[in-house]
């Protein structure tokens, strides 16, 4: 039987596909990196037809912000408050919403494998939900969600562990470890037994000793560079004369701009008012001209890609360029790591004090946790990971910080499945 591993993340999901061969990550997205990576994003259009990945986000604004168009739609999953919701119509539930997403991913699979893939083992964080009840609901959601997509075998196993599922096949002694999943909306931190005496057992529920999450990830730092950069360019801060006499420009439609898919739900009539209104005696009408290109064009998410590429710039030398080219809109603004971090500051404390809670709460010292094992995009960030490297020096493991979740649940996976 073909197996697959599938991490359903809140920001962006993975996929790998166990064979005879070993195991592989598939390419998900042409022009999303890295390209094993598929953004979690729904788009059900006007057109009536059904959009994941950067392919929701383009017929989106093709179509004019008609339809309607979910992300982070994983946060919902313990929620008893979303019961349905109507689409074109029909009543739908998440396990709805989130089955076209999973059948897409089943038909990849199968075409990479030539075959049928009937069974996935899926991921799920440690903690859904601190109610037990609720907790239940998510996976059970998710469970539903997988099998309307059309798998006959239904699997799952804690996110952390499949993260380190490869390092703990190595280990010839139990440690405890810490695995800190640094993604885009969320952050989320588990101490987890690993060890020889516990691989193989498919209930580990035993062996996590705590998880803790702060709502502060790669979003937020993104959003940080546009504030740091990209509003000043866009006539923050910058004055107008309503009855004569000069007074600051209201801030909304800036810090709209902070999210690109904040930034479309702007683009609104009353807005577009406003901001006329604003550019007939303002101080700074380069810098609210090109506010209302970015409204009028749509050009958010292109925006965020070169947030998204300055920052990694950031993370791999000591400046960056934050480049941006549009019809009516050009950025080349330079940016130093060290303004950057400082920026940041705020949220590297709350990430930190959040680490520290839980290992407080779960009677653990830092010098007692043998690994650290980091996953997410956001680990790379150099700040980010000193956070990491100030409590446990020369800890750090390093492994892919895309795929690793994903690869480790297809590895899982072919063991579970692979015989039958």
């Amino acid at each position: 039987m073909r197996a697959c591993g599938l991490d359903f993340g809140t920001s962006n999901t993975t996929l790998s596909l166990w064979g005879p061969e070993g195991v592989q990550s598939l390419e998900l997205e042409e022009d999303f990196p890295p390209p094993q990576t598929l953004p979690t994003l729904l788009y059900f259009g006007n057109d009536r037809r059904q959009y994941y990945g950067t392919r929701a986000v383009h017929a989106y604004l093709e179509q004019e912000m008609d339809g309607r168009f979910l992300q982070a739609i994983k946060r919902h999953l313990p929620s008893k408050a979303f019961s349905q919701t109507f689409i074109h119509g029909r009543a739908m539930d998440l396990s709805d919403l989130i089955a076209g997403f999973l059948e897409g991913l089943k038909e990849r699979a199968e075409a990479a494998a030539g075959a049928p893939v009937d069974a996935v083992l899926m991921g799920r964080p440690a903690v859904f939900h601190t109610n037990p009840e609720r907790d239940a609901l998510a996976q059970r959601r998710l469970e539903i969600a997988a099998s309307l997509a059309g798998f006959q075998e239904i699997a799952f196993q804690f996110e952390p562990i499949a993260a380190a599922r490869a390092f703990e096949a190595s280990l010839d002694e139990d440690i405890l470890c810490l695995v800190g999943d640094l993604g885009g909306g969320t952050t989320d931190f588990t101490l987890m037994r690993l060890g020889p005496s516990r691989v193989g057992r498919q209930n580990r529920h035993e062996d996590v000793l705590g998880s803790s999450g702060v709502n502060i990830a790669g979003n937020d730092l993104d959003a940080a560079l546009v504030e740091m950069v990209v509003w000043p360019r866009l006539g923050y801060g910058s004055t107008w004369s309503p009855l004569g006499r000069p007074v600051g420009i209201p801030t909304h439609l800036h810090i709209a701009a902070s999210s690109w898919h904040a930034l479309s739900f702007a683009r609104t009539d009353a807005n577009l008012l406003e901001l006329a209104g604003w550019l007939r005696s303002s101080d700074d009408k380069v810098g609210l001209k090109r506010l209302e290109t970015l409204l009028l064009d749509n050009l958010g998410f292109q925006l965020f890609q070169s947030v998204e590429r300055c920052k990694i710039e950031l993370s791999k030398q000591d400046e960056g360029i934050l480049s941006f080219r549009a019809p009516g809109f050009v950025l080349e603004e330079p940016v130093s790591r060290r303004a950057f971090e400082a920026k940041v500051d705020p949220m590297l404390r709350k990430m930190g004090g959040c680490l520290d809670t839980l290992l407080v709460d779960c009677d653990v010292l830092s010098g007692q946790v043998g690994a650290v094992f980091l996953t997410g995009g956001t680990s790379l960030v150099p700040c980010v990971r000193d956070i990491f490297e100030s409590r446990f020096p020369g800890r750090l493991l390093e492994r892919d910080a895309f795929t690793s979740v994903g690869f480790g649940l297809g590895v899982e996976a072919g063991e579970r499945f692979g015989e039958r």
